[in-house]
């Protein structure tokens, strides 16, 4: 395939990507970002603070934000082609290019608000200038450990694939004595790290704890079931069988090849970490990704030089191809918009009480997209709450919530005799949406009263209520 053809093909696919951003309201977790993006932190429960701040430099056009997303699935393509082509040649950077925007995975990634991407360009680019340097021009190091840095912003897993060329350059007579180079790297990496590491530990490493020792290595099959299936779907049977088969013949190749040592350097730690994850249960995805390109530039420039071999990539394309439609073409979600605004005739209804009324849903996910259509929620408190919980399971538990108690001049034996606050929210009515009415939302209000089923995600129906006069928990 010649350059120029990519190139129209990527535009017609970056048009439409646009056309379906256009066509579909934000998604639960797209409104989340833009959530984040209002609340900025060097850290949140989903990862680095990368996506919010990039959410965030278009300002309150978030619209403009969605739009920018398909815009970056063209910027990685062409990454992944200079990349492929760095290594092997046009032809085989035109077929990787082609399967990477086949899978389902990327074509999702590329439109939804998401960090999938950024890290993706971030990494390619940055594995660009680590093959310069790996071929002699040493000054390279430095530019490929800013991007991996630029990585980490969007990724933690980013990480991944600058340790894996750390340690190949450790083991390599030719590069042992790089010292500088193994620098480049780590102290971006390092700096770009910091500030979520210690958000981090200030929260006793909740966001990110996995589990104990124990569960990390236990078998969980249900769980197995339920990963290996979202991996499958998120990259398609064939090239999901090809990804892990496809290990076999880099390792092979790489005791002949310097191509092949570069490549294995880039993809197994993050391909190891992808077959622990999926085998214990877990979201694999982003090291998949992350393993990708390095891989299957290989197998690629590998197998298909027979009309037989080119067959079969042909064909693995157009499977990944139908996979990705599928998804795409899916029924549309519920219309957010109209939830929201019968959240605000709900709101009208409600009794007058001395300060205005609040909102509550039942998890993070209808709290975001719920806030992000009802607006106004620019300030410390999010526009949508969620039931309060003892739990920190998510963003919205470092947010303040409806059941937080501040600092008051008033006397403490009045409210609590161990600590000087008082409630603001005491007193006054919420609107209240879910599936299920929680104990939390029956014990904290004097009254509520059922208002309006609407239809919900997944065909189940929401149901509001109006909640009246809220009292807190019972202590």
């Amino acid at each position: 395939m010649k350059t120029k053809w990519l190139f129209v093909v990527l535009l017609a696919a970056t048009a439409c990507r646009a056309g379906w951003v256009w066509m579909h309201e934000a998604a639960p977790m797209e409104a989340y970002f833009w959530m984040c993006s209002q609340r900025l932190a060097p850290g949140f429960f989903d990862g680095p603070a990368g996506t919010a701040l990039l959410v965030r430099a278009f300002g309150d056009s978030f619209e403009t934000a969605r739009l920018f997303w398909p815009v970056l699935a063209f910027l990685c393509s062409w990454a992944a082609w200079i990349f492929v082509r760095r290594i092997y040649d046009g032809a085989a950077a035109c077929r990787a290019v082609i399967l990477l925007n086949a899978l389902p995975v990327f074509n999702s990634a590329a439109v939804h608000v998401g960090p999938l991407l950024p890290a993706l360009i971030s990494v390619l680019t940055a594995l660009v200038f680590a093959r310069l340097a790996w071929e002699g021009r040493r000054w390279a190091w430095v530019p490929s450990g800013i991007f991996f840095g630029a990585g980490l912003l969007f990724r933690y897993e980013v990480a991944l694939v600058p340790a894996g060329l750390c340690i190949s350059v450790m083991m390599s007579r030719r590069h042992r004595k790089d010292i500088a180079g193994l620098a480049a790297i780590a102290v971006p990496c390092a700096l770009a790290l910091w500030p979520s590491l210690k958000w981090n530990a200030a929260l006793e490493w909740i966001p990110i704890a996995g589990g104990t020792w124990k569960s990390a290595w236990e078998f969980r099959p249900i769980l197995f079931l339920e990963s290996a299936a979202m991996f499958f779907n998120a990259f398609s049977i064939p090239v999901a069988m090809v990804f892990f088969a496809g290990m076999i013949p880099l390792v092979r190749s790489a005791r002949i090849h310097a191509r092949a040592v570069f490549l294995l350097a880039a993809s197994v730690p993050a391909w190891a970490w992808c077959a622990y994850l999926l085998l214990h249960g877990n979201d694999a995805v982003t090291p998949a990704v992350l393993a990708f390109l390095p891989l299957f530039s290989f197998l690629i420039a590998s197998f298909a030089g027979p009309p037989a071999w080119r067959f079969g990539w042909a064909a693995l394309i157009a499977l990944a191809l139908v996979t990705g439609g599928f998804s795409l073409i899916a029924p549309r979600g519920p219309d957010w918009s109209s939830i929201a605004e019968e959240l605000h005739a709900a709101a009208r209804d409600l009794p007058a009480s001395e300060q205005s009324g609040f909102f509550i849903a039942e998890d993070p996910d209808l709290a975001a997209v719920l806030g992000y259509h009802i607006g106004g929620g620019t300030g410390a408190c999010p526009p949508v709450f969620i039931p309060e919980s003892p739990d920190l399971s998510s963003q919205f538990g470092l947010w303040p919530s409806y059941a937080d108690f501040i600092e008051s001049d008033k006397v403490a034996d009045e409210y609590f005799t161990e600590q000087k606050g008082v409630n603001p929210f005491v007193g006054r009515n919420a609107v209240y949406i879910g599936r299920e009415l929680p104990q939390t939302i029956k014990g904290a209000f004097t009254e509520v009263v059922p208002f309006k089923t609407v239809p919900g995600p997944g065909g189940k129906d929401l149901r509001i209520f109006l909640c009246l006069g809220y009292e807190t928990l019972p202590l």
